[in-house]
Protein backbone atom coordinates (compact mmCIF):
# COMPACT_ATOMS: atom_id res chain seq x y z
CA UNK A 1 0.00 0.00 0.00
CA UNK A 2 1.31 3.51 -0.84
CA UNK A 3 2.61 5.31 2.19
CA UNK A 4 1.88 8.87 0.99
CA UNK A 5 -1.25 10.80 0.02
CA UNK A 6 -1.56 11.31 -3.72
CA UNK A 7 -2.85 14.84 -3.15
CA UNK A 8 -0.71 16.34 -0.38
CA UNK A 9 2.14 13.79 -0.54
CA UNK A 10 2.14 13.54 3.29
CA UNK A 11 3.05 10.25 4.95
CA UNK A 12 0.06 8.19 5.96
CA UNK A 13 -0.36 6.88 9.49
CA UNK A 14 -2.09 3.63 10.37
CA UNK A 15 -5.06 5.39 11.90
CA UNK A 16 -5.60 8.07 9.17
CA UNK A 17 -9.01 8.20 7.60
CA UNK A 18 -8.33 7.57 3.94
CA UNK A 19 -9.98 6.84 0.63
CA UNK A 20 -8.50 4.34 -1.86
CA UNK A 21 -9.06 4.94 -5.60
CA UNK A 22 -10.96 2.05 -7.14
CA UNK A 23 -8.95 2.42 -10.35
CA UNK A 24 -5.31 3.29 -9.57
CA UNK A 25 -5.43 2.14 -5.90
CA UNK A 26 -3.85 5.39 -4.82
CA UNK A 27 -4.54 6.65 -1.29
CA UNK A 28 -5.96 10.09 -0.44
CA UNK A 29 -6.83 11.73 2.84
CA UNK A 30 -10.59 12.15 2.81
CA UNK A 31 -10.18 15.90 3.21
CA UNK A 32 -7.65 15.93 0.34
CA UNK A 33 -10.32 14.23 -1.75
CA UNK A 34 -12.70 17.12 -0.94
CA UNK A 35 -14.89 15.55 1.71
CA UNK A 36 -15.73 16.92 5.15
CA UNK A 37 -15.36 14.73 8.22
CA UNK A 38 -19.14 14.59 8.59
CA UNK A 39 -19.69 13.47 5.01
CA UNK A 40 -16.82 11.00 5.16
CA UNK A 41 -18.33 9.31 8.24
CA UNK A 42 -21.72 9.05 6.58
CA UNK A 43 -20.19 7.28 3.48
CA UNK A 44 -20.98 3.56 3.23
CA UNK A 45 -18.28 1.01 2.56
CA UNK A 46 -19.72 0.43 -0.90
CA UNK A 47 -19.44 4.14 -1.69
CA UNK A 48 -15.89 4.22 -0.39
CA UNK A 49 -15.07 1.19 -2.54
CA UNK A 50 -16.27 3.03 -5.70
CA UNK A 51 -14.24 6.17 -4.92
CA UNK A 52 -12.25 7.52 -7.89
CA UNK A 53 -9.41 10.01 -7.46
CA UNK A 54 -9.24 13.24 -9.49
CA UNK A 55 -6.53 11.94 -11.86
CA UNK A 56 -8.48 8.83 -12.77
CA UNK A 57 -11.69 10.81 -13.02
CA UNK A 58 -10.08 13.08 -15.67
CA UNK A 59 -8.77 10.04 -17.54
CA UNK A 60 -12.19 8.39 -17.36
CA UNK A 61 -13.92 11.49 -18.71
CA UNK A 62 -11.50 11.58 -21.64
CA UNK A 63 -11.74 7.86 -22.30
CA UNK A 64 -13.22 6.56 -25.62
CA UNK A 65 -16.47 5.62 -23.89
CA UNK A 66 -17.15 9.06 -22.50
CA UNK A 67 -15.53 11.17 -25.26
CA UNK A 68 -14.73 9.51 -28.61
CA UNK A 69 -12.16 11.62 -30.54
CA UNK A 70 -12.99 9.87 -33.80
CA UNK A 71 -16.62 10.72 -33.35
CA UNK A 72 -15.73 14.34 -32.61
CA UNK A 73 -13.38 14.47 -35.58
CA UNK A 74 -16.05 12.95 -37.83
CA UNK A 75 -18.64 15.46 -36.64
CA UNK A 76 -16.22 18.36 -37.15
CA UNK A 77 -15.34 17.11 -40.62
CA UNK A 78 -19.00 16.76 -41.51
CA UNK A 79 -19.67 20.28 -40.25
CA UNK A 80 -16.74 21.58 -42.28
CA UNK A 81 -18.02 19.80 -45.39
CA UNK A 82 -21.48 21.26 -44.88
CA UNK A 83 -20.03 24.73 -44.37
CA UNK A 84 -17.86 24.33 -47.46
CA UNK A 85 -20.89 23.15 -49.44
CA UNK A 86 -22.86 26.19 -48.31
CA UNK A 87 -19.92 28.45 -49.23
CA UNK A 88 -19.56 26.84 -52.66
CA UNK A 89 -23.31 27.17 -53.23
CA UNK A 90 -23.20 30.82 -52.19
CA UNK A 91 -20.20 31.54 -54.42
CA UNK A 92 -21.88 29.73 -57.29
CA UNK A 93 -24.95 31.94 -56.96
CA UNK A 94 -22.75 35.00 -56.74
CA UNK A 95 -20.85 33.91 -59.83
CA UNK A 96 -24.11 33.31 -61.70
CA UNK A 97 -25.29 36.78 -60.69
CA UNK A 98 -21.97 38.22 -61.81
CA UNK A 99 -22.26 36.47 -65.18
CA UNK A 100 -25.75 37.87 -65.63
CA UNK A 101 -24.54 41.37 -64.79
CA UNK A 102 -21.52 40.95 -67.04
CA UNK A 103 -23.73 39.82 -69.92
CA UNK A 104 -25.94 42.86 -69.36
CA UNK A 105 -22.91 45.17 -69.34
CA UNK A 106 -21.55 43.58 -72.54
CA UNK A 107 -24.95 43.94 -74.20
CA UNK A 108 -25.18 47.55 -73.09
CA UNK A 109 -21.69 48.26 -74.43
CA UNK A 110 -22.64 46.70 -77.76
CA UNK A 111 -25.75 48.89 -77.90
CA UNK A 112 -23.66 51.96 -77.04
CA UNK A 113 -21.16 51.05 -79.77
CA UNK A 114 -23.96 50.67 -82.30
CA UNK A 115 -25.46 53.98 -81.19
CA UNK A 116 -22.06 55.68 -81.39
CA UNK A 117 -21.59 54.38 -84.93
CA UNK A 118 -24.98 55.80 -85.84
CA UNK A 119 -24.08 59.15 -84.28
CA UNK A 120 -20.70 59.14 -86.03
CA UNK A 121 -22.33 58.37 -89.36
CA UNK A 122 -24.92 61.08 -88.80
CA UNK A 123 -22.21 63.59 -87.85
CA UNK A 124 -20.27 62.76 -91.01
CA UNK A 125 -23.42 63.22 -93.06
CA UNK A 126 -24.17 66.55 -91.37
CA UNK A 127 -20.56 67.68 -91.83
CA UNK A 128 -20.80 66.92 -95.54
CA UNK A 129 -24.07 68.82 -95.76
CA UNK A 130 -22.51 71.79 -93.94
CA UNK A 131 -19.63 71.82 -96.44
CA UNK A 132 -22.11 71.68 -99.32
CA UNK A 133 -24.24 74.47 -97.82
CA UNK A 134 -21.18 76.65 -97.22
CA UNK A 135 -20.12 76.07 -100.80
CA UNK A 136 -23.56 77.02 -102.13
CA UNK A 137 -23.70 80.13 -99.96
CA UNK A 138 -20.24 81.09 -101.15
CA UNK A 139 -21.33 80.60 -104.76
CA UNK A 140 -24.31 82.91 -104.19
CA UNK A 141 -22.10 85.52 -102.54
CA UNK A 142 -19.56 85.22 -105.35
CA UNK A 143 -22.29 85.62 -107.96
CA UNK A 144 -23.41 88.84 -106.25
CA UNK A 145 -19.80 90.05 -106.47
CA UNK A 146 -19.67 89.20 -110.15
CA UNK A 147 -19.60 92.86 -111.27
CA UNK A 148 -17.11 94.00 -108.61
CA UNK A 149 -13.31 94.41 -108.89
CA UNK A 150 -10.44 94.89 -106.43
CA UNK A 151 -7.80 97.46 -107.44
CA UNK A 152 -4.48 97.51 -105.56
CA UNK A 153 -1.44 99.76 -105.90
CA UNK A 154 -3.30 103.09 -105.83
CA UNK A 155 -1.79 105.34 -103.11
CA UNK A 156 -4.20 106.81 -100.59
CA UNK A 157 -4.63 110.60 -100.67
CA UNK A 158 -6.56 113.11 -98.59
CA UNK A 159 -10.13 113.70 -99.77
CA UNK A 160 -9.69 111.14 -102.54
CA UNK A 161 -12.58 110.33 -104.87
CA UNK A 162 -12.41 106.56 -105.47
CA UNK A 163 -15.07 106.69 -108.18
CA UNK A 164 -13.11 109.34 -110.10
CA UNK A 165 -9.90 107.29 -109.79
CA UNK A 166 -11.64 104.22 -111.31
CA UNK A 167 -13.03 106.40 -114.14
CA UNK A 168 -9.46 107.57 -114.88
CA UNK A 169 -8.30 103.95 -115.00
CA UNK A 170 -11.05 103.23 -117.53
CA UNK A 171 -9.99 106.20 -119.67
CA UNK A 172 -6.27 105.28 -119.56
CA UNK A 173 -7.06 101.75 -120.71
CA UNK A 174 -9.72 102.77 -123.27
CA UNK A 175 -12.36 100.77 -121.40
CA UNK A 176 -15.96 101.86 -121.42
CA UNK A 177 -17.27 101.43 -117.87
CA UNK A 178 -20.22 102.57 -115.79
CA UNK A 179 -19.30 102.71 -112.09
CA UNK A 180 -22.14 102.08 -109.65
CA UNK A 181 -20.02 102.64 -106.55
CA UNK A 182 -16.37 102.73 -105.45
CA UNK A 183 -14.75 102.83 -102.00
CA UNK A 184 -11.44 102.04 -100.31
CA UNK A 185 -10.76 99.24 -97.82
CA UNK A 186 -7.78 100.14 -95.65
CA UNK A 187 -5.17 97.66 -94.46
CA UNK A 188 -2.47 97.72 -91.79
CA UNK A 189 -0.01 97.46 -94.67
CA UNK A 190 -0.59 100.56 -96.90
CA UNK A 191 0.34 98.76 -100.14
CA UNK A 192 -2.39 96.19 -99.47
CA UNK A 193 -5.07 98.87 -99.25
CA UNK A 194 -7.58 98.28 -102.05
CA UNK A 195 -10.23 100.18 -103.93
CA UNK A 196 -13.41 98.21 -104.52
CA UNK A 197 -15.40 99.19 -107.59
CA UNK A 198 -18.82 97.89 -108.55
CA UNK A 199 -19.49 98.12 -112.31
CA UNK A 200 -22.74 97.94 -114.22
CA UNK A 201 -22.12 94.66 -116.08
CA UNK A 202 -19.92 91.59 -116.01
CA UNK A 203 -18.55 92.44 -119.44
CA UNK A 204 -17.35 95.81 -118.14
CA UNK A 205 -15.60 94.05 -115.30
CA UNK A 206 -14.04 91.51 -117.65
CA UNK A 207 -12.86 94.18 -120.14
CA UNK A 208 -11.39 96.41 -117.44
CA UNK A 209 -9.38 93.58 -115.90
CA UNK A 210 -8.09 92.48 -119.31
CA UNK A 211 -7.11 95.97 -120.44
CA UNK A 212 -5.35 96.98 -117.20
CA UNK A 213 -3.22 93.84 -117.39
CA UNK A 214 -2.64 94.33 -121.15
CA UNK A 215 -1.24 97.87 -120.90
CA UNK A 216 0.56 97.14 -117.62
CA UNK A 217 -0.93 100.22 -116.07
CA UNK A 218 1.13 102.13 -113.47
CA UNK A 219 0.19 104.83 -110.98
CA UNK A 220 2.16 107.64 -112.66
CA UNK A 221 -0.13 107.33 -115.67
CA UNK A 222 -3.10 108.17 -113.44
CA UNK A 223 -1.42 111.04 -111.58
CA UNK A 224 1.93 112.62 -112.48
CA UNK A 225 2.73 113.35 -108.83
CA UNK A 226 2.44 109.69 -107.80
CA UNK A 227 5.50 107.50 -107.56
CA UNK A 228 5.50 104.86 -110.25
CA UNK A 229 3.94 101.61 -108.96
CA UNK A 230 2.19 98.76 -110.74
CA UNK A 231 -1.60 98.73 -110.58
CA UNK A 232 -3.23 95.33 -110.12
CA UNK A 233 -6.87 94.54 -110.74
CA UNK A 234 -8.74 91.33 -110.00
CA UNK A 235 -12.23 90.01 -109.55
CA UNK A 236 -13.67 90.70 -106.13
CA UNK A 237 -13.72 87.38 -104.22
CA UNK A 238 -15.57 86.17 -101.17
CA UNK A 239 -13.55 85.63 -98.00
CA UNK A 240 -13.56 81.87 -98.61
CA UNK A 241 -12.39 82.31 -102.20
CA UNK A 242 -9.71 84.85 -101.24
CA UNK A 243 -8.28 82.46 -98.66
CA UNK A 244 -8.26 79.60 -101.17
CA UNK A 245 -6.69 81.80 -103.85
CA UNK A 246 -3.89 82.82 -101.48
CA UNK A 247 -3.25 79.16 -100.58
CA UNK A 248 -3.19 78.19 -104.25
CA UNK A 249 -0.72 80.96 -105.16
CA UNK A 250 1.62 79.95 -102.33
CA UNK A 251 1.50 76.22 -103.16
CA UNK A 252 1.70 76.70 -106.93
CA UNK A 253 4.79 78.91 -106.72
CA UNK A 254 6.50 76.39 -104.44
CA UNK A 255 5.77 73.65 -106.98
CA UNK A 256 6.97 75.65 -109.96
CA UNK A 257 3.64 76.61 -111.57
CA UNK A 258 4.11 79.50 -113.97
CA UNK A 259 0.49 80.67 -114.39
CA UNK A 260 -2.05 81.38 -111.63
CA UNK A 261 -5.16 83.43 -112.47
CA UNK A 262 -8.91 83.96 -112.02
CA UNK A 263 -11.67 83.57 -114.55
CA UNK A 264 -15.23 84.33 -113.41
CA UNK A 265 -14.08 83.60 -109.82
CA UNK A 266 -12.65 80.23 -110.85
CA UNK A 267 -9.10 79.66 -109.63
CA UNK A 268 -6.96 78.31 -112.48
CA UNK A 269 -3.33 77.18 -112.59
CA UNK A 270 -1.01 75.97 -115.31
CA UNK A 271 2.56 74.76 -114.85
CA UNK A 272 3.73 76.00 -118.27
CA UNK A 273 2.53 76.59 -121.81
CA UNK A 274 2.62 72.89 -122.66
CA UNK A 275 0.56 71.62 -119.72
CA UNK A 276 -3.18 71.53 -119.19
CA UNK A 277 -5.13 74.06 -117.14
CA UNK A 278 -6.16 72.88 -113.66
CA UNK A 279 -9.21 74.25 -111.85
CA UNK A 280 -8.91 74.44 -108.04
CA UNK A 281 -12.21 74.13 -106.21
CA UNK A 282 -11.13 73.21 -102.67
CA UNK A 283 -8.05 72.96 -100.42
CA UNK A 284 -7.99 69.22 -101.18
CA UNK A 285 -7.31 70.01 -104.84
CA UNK A 286 -4.10 71.81 -103.88
CA UNK A 287 -2.60 68.50 -102.71
CA UNK A 288 -2.91 67.15 -106.27
CA UNK A 289 -0.81 69.87 -107.83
Amino acid sequence: MPSTCLKCYADLAQNDDILECSICKGINHYYCAGYTEHNFKKMSNNTKARFTCENCLVIKQNSPKSNNPDRKTGATLENNIQELTRSVSFMSKQFDNFNVKLDNVILELKNIKIENEKIKSENNRLSEEVVILKSKIDEIEQFNLGITVDITGIPKTIHEDCKLIVEDIGKKTNTEINILEAYRIDSIIPKRSIIVAKLATRDMRKNLIRNVKSVKLTTDKICNSWQKENIYINERLTKLKRTLFYQVKTAAKEKGYKFIWLSDADILVRKNENTKIIKIKSPQDINHL
